[in-house]
Protein backbone atom coordinates (compact mmCIF):
# COMPACT_ATOMS: atom_id res chain seq x y z
CA UNK A 1 0.00 0.00 0.00
CA UNK A 2 1.72 3.36 -0.58
CA UNK A 3 0.83 6.62 1.27
CA UNK A 4 1.13 10.10 0.44
CA UNK A 5 3.18 12.39 3.35
CA UNK A 6 2.38 16.16 3.12
CA UNK A 7 3.25 18.98 5.02
CA UNK A 8 -0.28 21.21 4.37
CA UNK A 9 -1.73 20.02 0.98
CA UNK A 10 1.58 19.79 -0.29
CA UNK A 11 2.61 15.84 -1.25
CA UNK A 12 6.45 15.66 -0.32
CA UNK A 13 6.88 12.04 -1.00
CA UNK A 14 5.48 8.81 -0.65
CA UNK A 15 6.64 5.79 1.35
CA UNK A 16 5.08 1.90 1.68
CA UNK A 17 5.41 2.16 5.22
CA UNK A 18 7.03 -1.56 4.80
CA UNK A 19 8.62 -1.94 8.07
CA UNK A 20 6.94 -1.88 11.51
CA UNK A 21 6.60 -2.74 15.50
CA UNK A 22 3.44 -3.96 16.03
CA UNK A 23 3.04 -3.91 19.69
CA UNK A 24 4.11 -0.48 19.84
CA UNK A 25 2.34 0.76 17.08
CA UNK A 26 4.73 2.19 14.93
CA UNK A 27 5.13 2.16 11.41
CA UNK A 28 8.04 2.77 9.08
CA UNK A 29 9.86 2.86 5.86
CA UNK A 30 11.81 4.49 3.19
CA UNK A 31 10.34 8.15 2.19
CA UNK A 32 10.29 8.72 -1.42
CA UNK A 33 10.48 12.61 -1.91
CA UNK A 34 8.88 14.60 -4.25
CA UNK A 35 10.68 18.04 -5.51
CA UNK A 36 8.85 19.78 -3.03
CA UNK A 37 10.65 17.86 -0.36
CA UNK A 38 13.46 20.39 -1.14
CA UNK A 39 11.50 22.45 1.01
CA UNK A 40 11.70 20.89 4.19
CA UNK A 41 14.72 18.63 3.83
CA UNK A 42 17.46 21.01 5.30
CA UNK A 43 15.07 21.03 8.45
CA UNK A 44 14.70 17.27 8.49
CA UNK A 45 18.52 16.89 8.08
CA UNK A 46 19.58 19.33 11.26
CA UNK A 47 16.96 17.54 13.18
CA UNK A 48 17.79 13.92 12.31
CA UNK A 49 19.10 12.59 15.40
CA UNK A 50 16.35 14.73 17.50
CA UNK A 51 12.72 14.83 16.89
CA UNK A 52 11.24 18.00 15.93
CA UNK A 53 7.25 18.28 15.00
CA UNK A 54 6.85 19.62 11.70
CA UNK A 55 3.84 21.54 11.67
CA UNK A 56 1.22 20.39 9.41
CA UNK A 57 2.88 16.75 8.32
CA UNK A 58 0.04 14.45 7.75
CA UNK A 59 0.68 10.92 6.06
CA UNK A 60 -2.59 9.11 4.78
CA UNK A 61 -3.84 6.68 2.14
CA UNK A 62 -3.91 8.09 -1.19
CA UNK A 63 -7.19 10.26 -1.48
CA UNK A 64 -8.36 8.67 2.58
CA UNK A 65 -8.04 11.17 5.82
CA UNK A 66 -4.93 11.48 7.74
CA UNK A 67 -3.68 8.34 10.47
CA UNK A 68 -3.55 9.53 13.91
CA UNK A 69 -0.34 8.81 15.85
CA UNK A 70 -0.40 9.69 19.35
CA UNK A 71 3.18 9.71 18.85
CA UNK A 72 3.68 11.97 16.17
CA UNK A 73 5.73 11.71 12.61
CA UNK A 74 9.31 11.81 11.85
CA UNK A 75 11.44 12.34 9.04
CA UNK A 76 15.32 10.98 9.63
CA UNK A 77 17.07 12.36 6.73
CA UNK A 78 20.65 10.57 6.11
CA UNK A 79 20.74 11.76 2.44
CA UNK A 80 24.21 13.61 2.31
CA UNK A 81 25.73 10.36 3.55
CA UNK A 82 23.60 7.85 1.69
CA UNK A 83 21.18 9.06 -1.02
CA UNK A 84 17.85 9.40 -1.84
CA UNK A 85 17.62 5.74 0.24
CA UNK A 86 18.56 7.58 3.53
CA UNK A 87 15.66 9.05 3.94
CA UNK A 88 12.99 7.35 6.40
CA UNK A 89 9.62 7.92 7.93
CA UNK A 90 8.72 6.86 10.89
CA UNK A 91 5.02 6.94 12.36
CA UNK A 92 4.66 6.61 16.11
CA UNK A 93 1.97 5.01 17.82
CA UNK A 94 -0.64 5.08 15.30
CA UNK A 95 -4.02 5.14 16.81
CA UNK A 96 -6.64 5.70 13.78
CA UNK A 97 -7.47 3.85 11.69
CA UNK A 98 -6.58 0.97 14.09
CA UNK A 99 -3.30 -0.08 13.46
CA UNK A 100 -4.35 -3.76 12.91
CA UNK A 101 -6.50 -2.33 10.33
CA UNK A 102 -3.97 -0.69 8.13
CA UNK A 103 -0.93 -2.58 8.72
CA UNK A 104 -2.70 -6.05 8.93
CA UNK A 105 0.78 -7.89 7.39
CA UNK A 106 3.08 -6.31 10.16
CA UNK A 107 0.54 -7.54 12.89
CA UNK A 108 0.46 -11.44 11.38
CA UNK A 109 4.53 -10.71 10.91
CA UNK A 110 4.95 -10.42 14.81
CA UNK A 111 2.51 -12.85 15.35
CA UNK A 112 4.41 -15.28 13.20
CA UNK A 113 7.22 -14.51 14.80
CA UNK A 114 6.73 -14.25 18.85
CA UNK A 115 2.56 -15.58 18.86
Amino acid sequence: MRFEVKVGSEIIGFSELEGGDAPMGVAFGRLVPTPAYASIQPYCIQHRDQWKFIPGMTVQERGGAPIECSGGIQIVDFSPELGEEGIQIHLLGVTNPPYDELFAHHVEAYNKRFG
